[in-house]
């Protein structure tokens, strides 16, 4: 999970943002995260990914970790 937001938050973010069309669907499977170097913002809550952090790439963004799994779960419920 994002750091700056609870769980609930971050779902009430990417529901809202989908209905909007202001964040694409999530597509495919989440990839094996990876360390940040830190010079990255997360597509879906908006805050720095620290270097260190978990992160994975999604439809051609960045995410952290738990934001992308939340973002594909809320996709599909979506679709």
């Amino acid at each position: 999970m994002s750091p700056e937001l609870p769980e609930p938050e971050i779902r009430r973010v990417i529901r809202k943002r989908l209905r909007a069309g202001t964040l694409l669907a999530a597509t495919g499977t989440v990839p094996p995260a990876t360390g940040a170097r830190g010079n990255s913002v997360c597509v879906v809550c908006g805050f720095a990914i620290r270097a260190g952090r978990n992160e994975c790439e999604m439809n051609g963004a960045r995410a952290h970790e738990r934001c992308a799994v939340i973002w594909r779960e809320e996709s599909d419920r979506a679709l």
